[in-house]
Formats: structure tokens, C-alpha cells, sequence
């Protein structure tokens, strides 16, 4: 038993690094992959339902159900055991290949070749309180149906609930380790998955309990660490994963801490660009102003050349024995003139050079951050609904308000400036309607717009849950501020999906 045990963890480890990238990580996926499983005796009046449970596929062609399901099915050659996919054409011939009463579990191949997706089984340690999923097909579904209505084709039946506790031993007594939990499966439920909220295995419905007095029921399932030891036996590599599920609310969390640093990493990229820039512009300055005091010198030692070969042929003229033609008497003083106007257009053309350079290296030292600013869209605004614009305005009238410094309205709420400060925006989650404002004001139009989206029940407390854990809060000073506002905006615009049901558009004017 103990080497039996090791090689069990062994393949486990293996598993655990080959598989770990999961290729079904939610419920919705997790459901393609849910089949019930039918025994169908033959009988000298033809094929009739003999039974019915669940099950889940593990690998291609291969899915997992509880052993008592296709107990029936090893009585006689005149049993058979099938599977009937959620979608599709039907009834799908399958065989038991490997059965064991003693852990509950039983494997089935079946022929054909549906799209039937492998669900991925967790190894993470489950706790009490953690949210779970059950997905099957328990008979409750389905009063009334007749035994034809169960070989067709349906969608699993899903119940959720969270863990109430684990245990050693099953309720019959025998020593499987177990998971006692809240969400609700019934007969036919057998050999269904128990998920987490990622849609990856913990566990496999067995039994279902009730309580003696208080007649409180409980799903109770196999744990996953039984699932894997029967699928090593029989040679079976499912897909694994060892990472820890996350909540909802954790989820959105790592998105929004994700969202910061990517915005985080992007502006130190852009930092460092500029800083880049700013480093070559003044290579480029230095250079110009070290070109043109070099041109500038060049001209000044070009004329001093000039006057002085001038000067020396002027004094060895008398001396020469050659006939010479004699210059005009104002002719050196016109050539000097000429040589002096080049020299001094290039040192004024030097003075404006530099002064240029010095003008733009002062301002890039004194170039700083500044806070968008809405022009023009201060003090007491006026706003007159625009009803051609609007839709869902019914009963909503002008409005007026004050605005003041980068968009701060009423003197409690800002606006945090986006496409490049040409427009300002505040997303409001409102309790009582269960909504998310989108409140959009264009300064240089005039233009005030609130578009509203409902939320559902997990929305609505995920956003509640954002807005908590957001540092923007009423008021328009502090450091930090107007970006605190633009970190909340993104982190809800995520929950404005679809159409708004509400559009309200105002013609904004000052007073």
C-alpha cells in the first residue's frame, strides 16, 4: 500500500506540472462536458430506461461516474450502458471499463465522437465556506418525463451553495474523505461534478442526507483525491490545475491591481522616453550652439585672413617692377566693408542662435505637470435638457449647478479629465436603482451627458466592492486627486455593458 501510495503522489506531481494549464476555467465551459449516464435493458418488448444518473468527462471518449449508477448494468449481457451528451444527436453506446464499489467510482468509453470538453479537476486543498457548483441531472428536473424525454439531448441542471464541512468517511460509513455541502442535488444527481467557482473539479456527488429531526439535506461528495488514485490506476492523464480559485470580488481586484500596473508601467516607459528626449534635445541644442560659435569664429579668422592678404599686396605694390593696374581709390575701403558685413550678420545670427537655445533649454527646465483644466466652464452653469437627444427622459428637467479649478462641480465632486482633457467624466454607482451613472461633461460645447446601466446582483456588489477599496471619495483637494477619480472611472467602466437604458443629454451654458 505505502509504494502503491508514492507512485500514486508521484503521477499526481507529474500531472500537476504537465497539465496545470487548464483548457476549461468556468462553469458555462465546464457544462459542455456534463452527460447523463442511462442503463437500457433489452427486453423481448423492446429497449426500455432501466436507470439514470450523472457524469463527467475526464479525457477523450472517457467520463466518470459513481459505481451504484451503472451498478444494474453488470447483472446481465442484457444491460447496456450509455451516454447521453447535452447537445446533439442522442444516445451514445459506451462500456464500463474499469468499476470499483469500493470508492464509489466507475469509468465508461464511449463511441462516437461528440465536441464533449474534458473538465479540468482541481488539486487545491478545499476549505469550509468556500462557494461550490453542482451540476447534473437530478430527477427533480424532470417529473413527469417519460423514459424517452431522458435519452434526448438537455442541458445540466445547476445548483450552487458553499461548503459546509469535510469529512474522513462517507455516509455509509466507509473511509472516503468527503465534502458535505449546501448546494442541492437529489437522485439522478449521482456522479455529477461538485465545481468550484471556476469551474474546475473538487469533488464527485454521491449521496444526498437529510437530517433526523431538523430534516436539513446536504449534498455529500467524493473528494478529488480519491477521483485521481482511481484514474492513475486505470492509466487515465485528466487535466489538472493547481491554482487557487478566486472569488468574484478577489478576481476583480487582481484585475484592477493588473490594470494599475500595466497604467503604472506605461507611464514609466513614457517617462523614460521623454527623459530621452529631453536628454537628445539638449545634445541637439549644445551641438547647434557649439556649431554656430564655430561657424561664427570660422568667418571672423576667414575676414581677418582676407584684410591682411589685402593689406600686405596693398604695401608691396610700390617696390614691384611689373606694370600694375592702380585700384580705385575707394576700392579696399568697399571690400573691408564687405568682409566686416559678413562677419557681423554671422555674429548676429550667432546671438539669436544661442539665445534661441538658452530660451528653450530654460523652458524645459521649468516645464512641469499640470492638471487639466476645463476653459471657459466655471462658475454658476446653467443646463437645459436637450429631449431630441435624450432617451427615457420622462420627468427630467434643466438642472443647474457651479463649476470651478479642473472640473469640480457643486464643490464636492470631480471630474477626471480623458481624450486628452477635451472631455471630463464621474461614474456613480447608485444603491437604490442598482445602476452605474456614466456622467460626461464637454467644457468646450457645453455638453453635460448621464447615461445610466443597470446592474445585476453580482455586479451591483462588485462595483460597491471597486468603489470601497477606490481612494476617491467626495471633495476635490488633495494630492492625488483627479488621478484617484481616473483610476476609479476605469476600474467601473468595465461594469457599463451593452445599450444604457437611460441617455440624458443638457445644453450647458455660465450664468
Amino acid at each position: 500500500m505505502a509504494i502503491k501510495a508514492l507512485r500514486f503522489l508521484a503521477a499526481a506531481i507529474m500531472l500537476a506540472f504537465v497539465t496545470s494549464a487548464a483548457a476549461q476555467t468556468s462553469v458555462d465551459e465546464a457544462e459542455r462536458g456534463i452527460v447523463r449516464v442511462v442503463v437500457i435493458l433489452q427486453t423481448s418488448e423492446g429497449r426500455m430506461l432501466y436507470g439514470s444518473g450523472s457524469g463527467f468527462v475526464v479525457a477523450p471518449n472517457l467520463v466518470v461516474t459513481n459505481a451504484h449508477v451503472v451498478a444494474a448494468a453488470r447483472q446481465g449481457a442484457e444491460y447496456g450502458v450509455a451516454v447521453v451528451p447535452p447537445q446533439g444527436d442522442g444516445l451514445l453506446p459506451a462500456t464500463i471499463i474499469r468499476y470499483s464499489p469500493l470508492t464509489e467510482l466507475a469509468l465508461l468509453e464511449f463511441r462516437g465522437e461528440p465536441d464533449l470538453t474534458p473538465l479540468t479537476i482541481s488539486t487545491v486543498e478545499p476549505h469550509t465556506g468556500d462557494g461550490v457548483v453542482a451540476l447534473g441531472y437530478p430527477d427533480v428536473d424532470y417529473q413527469g418525463a417519460s423514459g424517452a424525454d431522458l435519452l434526448r439531448p438537455a442541458p445540466p441542471s445547476r445548483t450552487s451553495g458553499q461548503i459546509a464541512s469535510l469529512r474522513d468517511r462517507a455516509p455509509t460509513g466507509d473511509p472516503i474523505p468527503t465534502i458535505n455541502h449546501q448546494a442541492i442535488i437529489s437522485s439522478g444527481s449521482s456522479g455529477g461534478p461538485l465545481l468550484d467557482e471556476c469551474g474546475r473539479v473538487i469533488g464527485i456527488n454521491s449521496w444526498h442526507v437529510s437530517g433526523a429531526d431538523t430534516r436539513e439535506t446536504r449534498g455529500v461528495s467524493t473528494r478529488v483525491a480519491q477521483l485521481l488514485q482511481f484514474l492513475d490506476e486505470a492509466g487515465v492523464t485528466p487535466t489538472l490545475s493547481d491554482e487557487r480559485c478566486l472569488s468574484f470580488a478577489e478576481r476583480m481586484q487582481a484585475e484592477r491591481s493588473a490594470t494599475i500596473d500595466a497604467l503604472h508601467t506605461q507611464n514609466q516607459e513614457l517617462e523614460a522616453k521623454l527623459e530621452t528626449a529631453d536628454r537628445l534635445t539638449r545634445i541637439a541644442v549644445v551641438i547647434l550652439i557649439g556649431g554656430t560659435l564655430a561657424l561664427f569664429v570660422a568667418v571672423c579668422v576667414l575676414g581677418a585672413i582676407v584684410l591682411s592678404r589685402r593689406r600686405t599686396n596693398t604695401h608691396a605694390a610700390p617696390h614691384a617692377h611689373v606694370q600694375h593696374h592702380e585700384p580705385e581709390p575707394f576700392e579696399a575701403p568697399r571690400k573691408r566693408m564687405g568682409v566686416m558685413t559678413i562677419v557681423g550678420g554671422a555674429a548676429v545670427a550667432a546671438i539669436l542662435i544661442v539665445a534661441a537655445g538658452i530660451a528653450l533649454m530654460r523652458a524645459q527646465n521649468q516645464q512641469a505637470p499640470q492638471i487639466a483644466e476645463a476653459p471657459n466652464f466655471s462658475g454658476a452653469i446653467t443646463c437645459t435638457l436637450d429631449r431630441e437627444a435624450s432617451s427615457g427622459a420622462q420627468g427630467v428637467a434643466d438642472m443647474s449647478f457651479s463649476a470651478s479649478g479642473a472640473l469640480c462641480v457643486n464643490e464636492r465632486t470631480l471630474y477626471a479629465p480623458i481624450d486628452d482633457a477635451q472631455h471630463f467624466r464621474r461614474l456613480i454607482v447608485l444603491g437604490e436603482a442598482r445602476a452605474l451613472d456614466v456622467l460626461t461633461i464637454d467644457p468646450a460645447s457645453g455638453e453635460f451627458r448621464r447615461e445610466r446601466y443597470p446592474l445585476d446582483e453580482t455586479a451591483f456588489a462588485a462595483a460597491n466592492q471597486a468603489v470601497s477599496s477606490s481612494s476617491a471619495g467626495r471633495g476635490c483637494s488633495g494630492e492625488g486627486a483627479s488621478e484617484a477619480v481616473t483610476r476609479r472611472n476605469e476600474t467601473l467602466m468595465r461594469f457599463a455593458q451593452g445599450e444604457p437604458s437611460q441617455r440624458l443629454v443638457w445644453r450647458c451654458e455660465q450664468r
